[in-house]
């Protein structure tokens, strides 16, 4: 803190040099009976002004780096938005019949349409879908719970179909088909399709936060 002292009283002594006769005589006076005092409260404001200097230059740093952040967030959503995948059963319309007398209990007018009597995954998305696993419960706790009852797809190209090996004929009652999956950029996404005697009664698509 010296160096606020001397520069205060170094500050006064260019001001006393521009006076002469009494004046200086009076001025210089003055300087030298500055109390110590006077020198710390003034050392007191100048760090008051530079801490506050300090404070808003954070803030300000903080508002643009948080700025920055969220327009770098918006470009990447933006991005993605043109390749996300988004993975259900090919499907088709259901006889209007069976919608309005909702045969065997089934509310739904879409029905999975089948190739070769298996299902078939149909990625509406517009990207690929990488590193993709899959199970289909079969209302059966041994088989649903198994850690290997998951089964795994390299990839799936937009607007692709991919014929599994699960036959319609094993799934006649109500049961679920859960999808997981990444995009491109590396965002990890789920698909959760209910079925009841094949007719889709649910379907939620959601991105895996990690």
């Amino acid at each position: 803190m010296l160096w606020v002292g001397l520069w205060v009283e170094s500050f006064f002594v260019k001001i006393a040099s521009r006076h002469t006769g009494r004046e200086n005589l009076a001025l210089r006076a003055n300087i030298c009976c500055m109390s110590d005092h006077h020198i710390q409260l003034l050392m007191l404001v100048v760090q008051a002004l530079a801490l506050a200097g300090l404070t808003i230059y954070c803030v300000e740093t903080f508002r643009m780096r948080r700025a920055a952040q969220q327009q770098v967030k918006s470009s990447m959503d933006q991005l993605e938005s043109y390749s996300k995948p988004c993975i259900t059963f090919w499907s088709e319309l259901r006889q209007g019949d069976d919608v309005i007398l909702q045969m065997h209990g089934a509310t739904g007018n879409l029905v999975a349409r089948p190739d070769g009597g298996s299902y078939v995954m149909h990625n509406l998305g517009n990207g690929l879908a990488l590193n993709l696993r899959y199970y289909i419960t079969r209302n059966n706790p041994q088989l649903d719970q198994d850690p290997n009852r998951w089964r795994y797809v390299p990839t799936v190209p937009a607007t692709a179909k991919v014929t599994l090996v699960e036959t319609l004929g094993h799934y006649n009652q109500e049961h679920e088909a859960t999808f997981e999956y990444e995009s491109i950029g590396g965002r990890k996404y789920r698909s959760t399709i209910t079925l009841n005697h094949h007719v889709i009664t649910s379907y939620r698509f959601e991105e895996i936060k990690t």
